[in-house]
């Protein structure tokens, strides 16, 4: 006797995707203390725990001449020492409330903030205000910090990948400009860094008007406002308005750039030029054409480098937005001897985006692919920290998130095709790649493309 058959998925058919599931981003409460500094909070109410993060106009941008990497180590050291406790007193603390404590730099700004149960809201922010506004930088954590950047440095730039990242900026921005060079420093700027220069720093940009306050969780806006305003309230100083990069191509042609691995079998791959803003009018725009170039699996760019060619297990392309334009990237990394042929596919590509008329399959995933992941990295108190601070940084409107997906879902092909022909410049592409420049040079030159430059990584540091 047969055994019944069970029925099941036909496994020989794609799933149909289902309906965007509803979702609704907090309401955005804004308020401001009495020294005039802003909070902004998001009550939500699913979890006994609050994120809150202090946001200073105190990044890369603010940093003085010649002092490149300064507001990263600054940022790094203030759990280093702050008020009457040590480094080792701090963790200590942090351990004994069970907070989650986070601070670093951006180009835009610094941050410094925590994660807690929200019985632990009043010794966080106790905390939080120690250490942003009494650091104490012992002169041995600064050489301590300081050393870790420059030996991070020097192994990164061992690295083929972490190399072709830092001369693809040198290349896509005009020598001398500000995001020219890498945020975390170089070893010329590093290495002269002192505790006078990071004290200097931080009484110069961590002040009252240069901060905003952002909270996310289970706390009502009366509550955050008060704490605030008790551990920050009487915060004075003014920071003034950092200028401004320049922000400037550095060619008005394709060119190649070898940053030479000897003996590599491998080819880091990256096509770049300067791209946008972070509010640039066609923002929405930009992100789903975006996804369709390279920011998806299914992508163009890795449809056909990975799946069709077999040239590489991934290929991607973004847009790192700022207050001024950032850079746009293409990335992927392939074997040597297709090392050519894979960069002409990639500025093939490049053009074909602004050529190749979008499909509505296209459109249709890219969107909805944008509009199902936005509200995964909002399930938590930090992501909706996080969408507050970009809200302070950029200038947003306090309701920008309310109908986010709705404005995503609304791009048009003919506004993707717009914003390829505006926002891509496959003719004026900086085209790094980090490999064996004598086995690869040759063929690339034989492309036609511009002039080709082999750089020693020690060059970087120049």
């Amino acid at each position: 006797m047969s055994a019944p058959t069970i029925a099941g998925p036909d496994r020989s058919v794609v799933p149909g995707r289902g309906p965007l599931r509803p979702f609704h981003f907090p309401q955005v409460h804004r308020r401001a203390l009495a020294n005039g500094m802003p909070v902004l909070v998001a009550e939500l109410r699913n979890f006994p725990i609050v994120t809150v993060d202090l946001v200073l106009d105190a990044g890369g941008l603010a940093e003085p001449e010649g002092r490149n990497g300064l507001s990263s180590v600054a940022a790094g050291l203030l759990e280093s020492g702050a008020g009457d406790r040590s480094a080792a007193e701090i963790a200590e603390l942090v351990d004994d409330l069970g907070l989650s404590l986070d601070a670093g730099a951006s180009w835009d700004t610094a941050q410094c903030g925590f994660t807690c149960l929200r019985s632990r809201l009043e010794p966080g922010f106790q905390l939080l205000a120690d250490l942003v506004r009494h650091p104490t930088f012992p002169e041995g954590e600064v050489a301590r910090v300081v050393d870790e950047r420059v030996t991070g440095i020097v192994q990164r730039r061992g690295t083929p990948s972490a190399a072709a990242d830092e001369a693809a900026n040198r290349w896509i921005f005009a020598e001398g400009t500000t995001f020219a060079r890498p945020l975390s420093g170089m070893l010329r700027t590093l290495q002269g860094i002192e505790r006078e220069d990071v004290a200097a720093f931080h009484a110069a940009r961590y002040r009252a008007d240069s901060a905003t306050l952002v909270a996310a969780g289970d706390a009502s806006v009366d509550e955050i406002v008060a704490l605030a305003e008790r551990f920050f309230g009487d915060w004075q100083g003014g920071a003034g308005p950092v200028a401004p990069a320049e922000v400037r191509p550095r060619a008005d042609r394709t060119t190649i750039v070898l940053v030479d691995r000897p003996g590599s079998v491998q080819s880091e791959l990256r096509v770049g030029h300067v791209g946008i803003e972070r509010d640039a009018p066609d923002h929405f725009a930009v992100t789903v054409m975006n996804a369709i170039l390279g920011g998806t699996f299914s992508s163009r760019l890795n449809m056909n480098l990975r799946e069709r060619l077999g040239y590489t297990y991934g290929a991607s392309t973004s847009f790192a937005m700022r207050r001024q334009p950032g850079p746009f990237s293409m990335s992927t990394a392939v074997q040597t001897e297709v090392t050519a042929h894979a960069v002409s596919e990639m500025l093939r590509d490049l053009r074909g985006m602004q050529e190749t008329e979008v499909t509505a399959a296209e459109l249709d995933d890219a969107r909805n692919y944008l509009a199902g992941v936005f509200p995964l990295g909002l399930q938590t108190t930090d992501g909706v920290s996080g969408k507050l601070s970009t809200i302070a940084t950029y200038g947003l409107a306090d309701d920008y998130y309310q109908d986010y997906r709705e404005r995503l879902l609304a791009v048009t092909a003919d506004d993707v095709m717009a914003a390829a022909r505006e926002r891509l410049w496959p003719d004026r592409a900086a085209v790094v790649i980090g490999g064996d420049a004598e086995k690869v040079r040759e063929e690339l030159e034989a492309l036609d493309l511009g002039p080709v430059v082999v750089l020693d990584p020690e060059e970087l540091e120049s």
